[in-house]
């Protein structure tokens, strides 16, 4: 209970041709609560907050991250995914979206050992690929996250968008709508 973790968030959204918003942020994210779920598993509440000062908080969301059946799930936006699934090893595939009703996703690790962010070094983490798709002409995906041993999420990377599939831009890989969201931990520790 109260550890926390801080992020330096780099986004940009997409909301036509050439009409994009670009921002720098921060989130903090608290472990508030816990509890016991109808599966006796303990399930922990986190609290993101945002902040373009770190020090003038908002509240955002509760989001719940939970461990069932050799798997890490997080709750967050009404979707349930599996982020990580145990024990680890390099190539291991899962359905990221298997407690949802929505398209099956390819989780795959990509990368097990040391990792380095900016001035953070850390020793022990798993890369986990979620999507990684990119046609040159109607849509980008590409998403992954870093999880480091004891601490926890420490990167994520989020570039989502559909190109102009037009006759006149076709190919051109011009931004229709979309976002770019790039989360990096800065801090991190007790409350």
């Amino acid at each position: 209970m109260g550890n926390f973790w801080e992020y330096r968030v780099a986004e940009t959204v997409y909301f036509g041709e050439n009409d994009s918003e670009s921002k720098t942020f921060y989130f903090r994210d608290e472990m508030v609560g816990q509890y016991l779920n109808a599966e006796n598993e303990l399930v922990y509440k986190i609290q993101r907050q945002s902040s373009t000062d770190r020090n003038n908080w908002t509240n955002e969301r509760v989001y719940t991250l939970s461990f069932s059946q050799n798997r890490i799930i997080r709750h967050y936006n009404n979707l349930q995914e599996i982020v990580l699934v145990y024990p680890l090893g390099i190539g291991m595939e899962w359905d990221g979206n298997a407690l949802n009703n929505v398209p099956n996703q390819t989780f795959s690790v990509e990368r097990l050992g040391d990792y380095i962010l900016e001035n953070l070094s850390f020793p022990e983490t798993v890369t986990v690929r979620q999507s990684e798709e990119d046609d040159l002409i109607t849509i980008r995906d590409n998403r992954y996250e870093v999880f480091a041993k004891d601490i926890g999420l420490v990167e994520s990377y989020h570039e989502v968008f559909r190109y102009c599939s037009r006759n006149d831009c076709l190919g051109e890989q011009i931004i229709q709508e979309g976002r770019f969201t790039h989360l990096k931990l800065i801090d991190y520790g007790q409350g």
